[in-house]
């Protein structure tokens, strides 16, 4: 009942709603009503109460609750199992774990803050508290091994989809893991895998998203390469608002990849594509090559030209240093 108060309140954010309309949608009391108010407050939620004029929003915190994070899905895939830490040294590793003692497929693993937040190649994932989008999603799918490097594509068109549809902006990304927003970085992820040689045992994404960051939570050496939504819109977003349009994008995008392949995603990716047609430097197979991308193809592997050179080569796992022009 209290998901529905809330509701109700911000349907009419910053206008009174007296407490005899909210008894009716609410089917209670408004002597219920007044202890349900009591609750949110409880919570965190600024409600006023004025006698004659009911009860306005004034403000809400911006803590992710399973409960209003499950009212926001549209879809069920991932309204199964959520569990929060105000602080944890990575959701990733927190999900891990919960995978080995049997987690279930769908489980969300969300952080306030982390304090060992990792990238690709065990580089650290800045993390300050109440600002940002720290998570992780435990799949057990049933894919062969050698797919499960596109899972971090998927997920990337699903988190660019979601970002675009909150915010306005445009999101382009950069192969294989990074989101950017006019031309800096705001968005990484993360997947990892336990596999028998022939079976996936389990796949854990992680997510860390620039929400609410302002430039001075960045360290300084990467101010002038990262950015956040608030920073791009000036606006303050709900972060449960946020991960609620992921999920649901992801959701939508994970069944057609195990339906129909990567394939069926392509047209998403390219649109977006960050490095086709731009001359890169590409470091793989523990050396590094300068040359043009082409793209990504329906295995996800990118594809890549050498200076001086004809033949294009797929690349399974890489890193691209540079990129432009």
């Amino acid at each position: 009942m209290a998901e529905l108060l809330r509701r109700i309140l911000e349907e009419c954010e910053g206008r009174f709603v007296s407490g005899q309309d909210i008894g009716r949608r609410m089917g209670m009391s408004r002597a219920a009503v007044w202890k349900q108010v009591q609750g949110l407050r409880r919570r965190g939620f600024g409600i006023e109460g004025a006698r004659g004029a009911g009860y306005r929003l004034l403000g809400r915190p911006d803590v992710i609750e399973e409960q209003e994070l499950f009212s926001r899905l549209s879809r069920t895939d991932f309204r199964k199992h959520f569990v929060f830490f105000h602080v944890t040294d990575s959701t990733n590793s927190g999900a891990a774990e919960i995978a080995g003692k049997g987690g279930a497929h769908g489980t969300v693993v969300c952080a306030d803050s982390q304090t060992g937040g990792r990238g690709r190649l065990g580089r650290r994932w800045e993390s300050p508290p109440g600002v940002n989008l720290y998570f992780s999603l435990l799949l057990r799918p049933f894919l062969d091994p050698l797919r499960a490097p596109q899972l971090t594509l998927v997920a990337a068109i699903a988190l660019a989809a979601a970002v675009e549809e909150c915010s306005g902006l445009r999101a382009s990304l950069k192969w294989p893991n990074d989101l950017y927003l006019e031309g800096r970085k705001a968005a990484g992820i993360l997947a990892e895998m336990s596999a028998d040689p022939d079976r996936l045992r389990h796949v854990v994404i992680g997510v860390g998203l620039n929400v609410n960051a302002g430039s001075h939570d960045f360290p300084e050496a990467i101010r002038g390469k990262a950015t956040s939504l608030k920073i791009l819109t000036g606006r303050t977003f709900r972060r449960v608002e946020v991960l609620a349009r992921f999920l649901d994008s992801f959701a939508d995008r994970y069944a057609a990849f195990l339906s129909d392949g990567f394939g069926a995603l392509l047209p998403e990716w390219a649109r977006r594509d960050a490095l086709a047609g731009k001359h890169v430097l590409l470091r793989y197979r523990e050396e590094e090559a300068r040359g043009k991308a082409l793209g990504v193809d329906e295995s996800g592997m990118f594809l890549f030209r050498r200076e001086g050179s004809a033949r294009t080569e797929k690349v399974v796992s890489g890193e691209i240093l540079e990129f432009g022009g």
